[in-house]
């Protein structure tokens, strides 16, 4: 009886873990994305479950213990988003580079990279400075970015969502909601972490045979169900894109010792010591405000919609190719 109390503690705190680190991907996958889409947070929580789920099995098992490695597990993150749970990845051809590259941009280096790794990093190091410097230039990108929501097609996309029944706010918020949504999203982030260090951490995350047969049942289910309906060769595609990021990752493998990034993650970190995260509302609702009284048309939000996923994925195809060569190709050894 006790050893099944035990086990049982184990599944609810692991479950607990992956729901958790699903908020936090969830907030700046989507919230931090498309404020249209509201205050509705738990259904996305649960699609961003298995992803999340995966890629700390990825990290755990990889033994991903630098900034490179998380890199490659954003990758991941975003093919499995994009490439498994729906077919968007697609949609410009098998042969295509730039879809991939733009989802690393996007997934993987905001939402994986700064937004799991790099902010809890600093919030168990302390790094103050870093932290709010980063907590604005987020908070920043999210005013402007938010912008492009002002757009005609945009809120016409999103009206036919809410004719379609889903949970969607279309239109040119007020400026005083839009801040009330920055806050509400990032004073949730704050307690994620600050539930992290209340027993909710996991150093490790080694799954038993049968939980890796579930989660990758999961996975192979979920992409027969949405993906290759609509995409029948996409398969071909997802194991290339795969094989790119599972290569590299193994390579490191190899070469590194037990255990991985979440052991550094783990720390006590006490709720006011999230309190420069505040600095990304902040900085989101003062360009919000700044643009909803200076009106400048449609010009602003045009430029900014054409030219934020070319640079995204400008940065993530880069940034790829960074952490894949440095386990890839061998460095030479200088003697001294």
């Amino acid at each position: 009886m006790n050893n099944f109390s035990s086990g049982f503690f184990r599944i609810v705190r692991r479950l607990i873990f992956v729901l958790l680190t699903s908020t936090v991907l969830t907030i700046f996958s989507e919230k931090a994305y498309w404020y249209m889409q509201g205050y509705e947070l738990l259904g996305l929580v649960l699609y961003y479950a298995v992803p999340a789920a995966a890629c700390l099995w990825a990290v755990h098992f990889f033994r991903v213990r630098d900034h490179s490695g998380m890199v490659l597990i954003g990758a991941l993150y975003a093919f499995i988003v994009e490439g498994i749970l729906t077919p968007v990845i697609y949609e410009a051809g098998l042969l295509d580079p730039v879809m991939p590259a733009y989802f690393i941009g996007w997934h993987g280096l905001i939402g994986m990279f700064f937004g799991w790794y790099l902010l809890r990093l600093w919030l168990v190091e302390k790094r103050w400075h870093r932290l709010l410097v980063a907590s604005l230039l987020f908070g920043l990108f999210w005013g402007l970015w938010s912008l492009t929501q002002w757009l005609p097609e945009n809120i016409a996309e999103f009206e036919a969502l809410a004719r379609a029944g889903e949970p969607v706010l279309p239109g040119k918020w007020p400026p005083q909601e839009f801040t009330l949504y920055t806050l509400y999203f990032t004073l949730i982030l704050m307690l994620v972490h600050w539930l992290f260090d209340r027993g909710c951490w996991k150093t490790t995350f080694q799954l038993s045979v049968p939980g890796k047969g579930i989660l990758l049942l999961t996975l192979a289910v979920l992409f027969g169900l949405l993906v290759i309906p609509l995409q029948p060769l996409a398969v071909m595609k997802l194991i290339v894109l795969l094989g790119l990021v599972l290569l590299p990752l193994e390579i490191q493998r190899r070469k590194q010792p037990t255990g991985s990034i979440l052991e550094k993650l783990e720390g006590k970190i006490r709720l006011h010591e999230t309190l420069p995260l505040l600095a990304m509302p902040a900085a989101a609702s003062l360009v919000y405000w700044l643009a909803y009284i200076h009106s400048s048309g449609e010009y602003i939000p045009e430029l900014i919609n054409e030219s934020t996923p070319f640079f995204q994925a400008l940065i993530g195809g880069t940034t790829y190719l960074w952490a894949a060569g440095k386990t890839l190709i061998p460095r030479s050894k200088t003697r001294s």
